[in-house]
């Protein structure tokens, strides 16, 4: 993608080389593995209410982020490491920390700091990936991941017209939507279409219960 090939090339000449230990199948998977983790301790922190529980979710995610950047750099192979795909979930993860900080600060309204950027950005995330993926001569692969986006647009949606639906269980809603894709991407061979309806029931089936138990 010719809008990445600057910063490609800048990210070429300083980053390290590589082990290429890491396969790009067990990168997807330490990215839902991350996801999980992430999502699923916000969420008990939001449980609990703890009077720091902001600042400790955000805590959590450097952690998790740090280490998952620091893998990708130094383990993952170049195909991952300065791919469309991975540039391109760079900018959306950067614009929701940005948002995230803006919460943290009293500048932008919580839900749309700590929630809303979050499954925008990963709703965006999958639809770019899908994208580049079906570009790059791998449809299957595509359709799954925009079929994920497509899943996070509606859970964006929802979440905008009715929050309070949301709330209960929104951030393992959202690890739902983080992880599965991944997951179903590296683990199964389902079509696309069934892809994204496994993604949808989860993400559903989460809200639900959510609903039922408040």
């Amino acid at each position: 993608m010719a809008a990445f090939d600057g910063l490609r090339s800048r990210l070429q000449r300083v980053a390290p080389a590589t082990s290429g230990r890491l396969t790009a199948s067990e990168f997807l998977l330490s990215g839902a593995a991350a996801g999980l983790l992430g999502w699923g301790g916000t969420q008990a922190l939001t449980w609990l209410d703890h009077a720091n529980g902001q600042l400790l979710a955000t805590v959590l995610w450097v952690v998790l982020i740090g280490g998952f950047v620091g893998l990708t750099v130094l383990h993952a192979p170049d195909s991952v490491r300065f791919s469309d795909a991975m540039l391109a979930w760079g900018t959306v993860n950067t614009t929701a920390t940005a948002l995230t900080v803006g919460g943290l600060l009293s500048v932008v309204p919580e839900q749309l700091a700590y929630w809303h950027a979050w499954v925008g950005a990963t709703a965006i995330g999958y639809c770019w990936t899908g994208g580049v993926l079906k570009g790059a001569g791998q449809p299957a692969r595509g359709r799954g991941y925009l079929g994920a986006g497509v899943v996070g647009l509606c859970l964006l949606t929802i979440g905008a017209v009715a929050f309070p639906l949301v709330a209960p269980t929104g951030y393992l809603a959202l690890a739902a939507l983080h992880a599965g894709p991944m997951v179903l991407d590296v683990r199964t061979a389902l079509p696309a279409v069934h892809r994204t309806g496994v993604v949808g029931a989860a993400v559903a089936a989460v809200l639900v219960v959510g609903v039922v138990v408040a």
